[in-house]
């Protein structure tokens, strides 16, 4: 049971990752620079997908990826576990 969590959690955020990669590439980024060091990069998606574009976003998609793979190997490692005592 907590491996099919741990691959539905893995699962959702490949999703999510996906439909990040789909705006990055549907709707372009625009830089604005006023002739300073300093630029904004907007996004040109419209707005409820344009919330999306941003760098937290993105870790939280990987860190959730990355939750959901550590569930599936924790809880293979601990049913092996269990299989070498019941053994025993």
């Amino acid at each position: 049971m907590v491996i099919k969590a741990g691959a539905v959690i893995a699962s959702i955020g490949t999703i999510f990752l996906v439909i990040f990669a789909t705006v990055l590439l549907v709707f372009p980024i625009t830089k604005l620079c006023d002739n300073g060091p300093k630029c904004i990069y907007i996004s040109n998606a419209p707005y409820p997908l344009n919330l999306l574009i941003a760098p937290i976003v993105l870790v939280i998609i990987l860190v959730v990826i990355a939750g959901g793979i550590a569930i599936i190997r924790l809880g293979k490692w601990f049913f092996s576990k269990k299989k070498l005592y019941d053994k025993q």
